[in-house]
């Protein structure tokens, strides 16, 4: 018995002893998240409540950094090129994944010259038309959209919800054209305008125009229907089963990131999204808090990246020639 005791505790003091270890420690260095955006979009706001919590949680300063530019390219190199020490990171939205489609030239390699951390949250996307155009539902809209080629357009916020549209169009067979806008707000004060009939955007960017009655929401992107637009059905619910397609805002380290820098990152990450503040920060921008591990992120970052150029492929989307 005395043995049982003795193993019990010897056992007890190892992992009482080994486990922070396990943990890297962040202080005494300030940490720099790099937001590649405007201040006050929804990745800088996620940034920012987040950086407040891991502030905290790591015993050190967690500073944020809007650095924008060239669809997220800009301040995403300054990561790139920054010191490897997990003092350094890039919040980005997975226009981030697609730029390398859109753009001739890249500066870095989106596969090979960052490690992925971990996908924070996702949120799926929303399609609105204008109330002047008189329509209320996926359907209406369809019926008035074939009725009329080549006289409706779809605007987007950035190079990810133009891929969104420019399946959605090509899967329902409209001839429709692409207004690409520079940010949800402009993209939704034209929808609300009429001077664009269709916006694919965040819901966050539409809301104040749809509680207003200034645009009307016909379909989401995600799998389900999300509680902040109640009564608004997928894609998925309305004729096109395999339509799944969600903005994610992801954290990545430069690479070369020692491993368990990069994994105790993502242990803290993970800590951070299940603290209410944050929390209600993710639902503020109709997020979900996802959290996953750094080999299965990096996984699903490989089989987005391959999914995409597809799509990208098999809707004839070519990349610019002006890099």
């Amino acid at each position: 018995m005395f043995k049982l005791h003795r193993l019990l505790f010897s056992c007890i003091l190892f992992f009482s002893v080994a486990t922070p270890a396990l943990a890297h420690d962040f202080s005494g260095r300030p940490v720099t998240i790099v937001v590649p955006y405007n201040p006050g979009g929804g990745t800088d706001t996620i940034a920012r409540r987040l950086s407040n919590q891991l502030t905290k949680q790591l015993n050190t300063s967690v500073i944020v950094e809007n650095k924008a530019g060239a669809d997220g390219i800009i301040g995403t190199s300054s990561v790139v090129r920054s010191k490897p020490d997990g003092h350094t990171y890039a919040l980005v939205v997975n226009t981030h994944v697609v730029n390398p489609l859109f753009h001739k030239t890249m500066p870095y390699d989106t596969l090979k010259d960052l490690t992925g951390v971990t996908m924070i949250a996702k949120s799926p996307l929303v399609l609105v038309v204008p109330k002047s155009l008189g329509v209320k539902t996926l359907d209406a809209f369809l019926a008035l959209a074939r009725k009329n080629p080549g006289k409706f357009a779809y605007g987007s916020s950035e190079n990810f919800t133009k891929l969104v549209g420019a399946r959605f169009v090509k899967e329902q067979n409209l001839d429709m054209i692409n207004v690409p806008y520079s940010g949800g707000a402009p993209l939704m004060t034209d929808v609300a305008a009429g001077n664009t009939t269709l916006g694919v955007g965040s819901i966050l960017a539409a809301n104040a125009y749809i509680s207003s009655g200034k645009v009307v929401p016909i379909a989401l992107t995600g799998d389900r229907q999300d509680a902040s637009l109640p009564g608004v059905k997928t894609l998925k619910e309305q004729g096109m089963p395999d339509f799944s397609m969600y903005v994610t805002y992801s954290l990545f380290a430069p690479v070369g990131t020692p491993d368990e820098i990069v994994q105790g990152m993502q242990q803290e990450i993970r800590k951070a999204v299940m603290v209410k503040e944050v929390k209600d920060a993710l639902q503020a921008q109709v997020a979900e808090p996802v959290a996953n591990s750094v080999a299965e992120f990096n996984h699903q970052l490989l089989n987005e990246y391959s999914d995409l150029s597809k799509l990208a492929a098999s809707i004839g989307l070519k990349v610019s020639q002006s890099d």
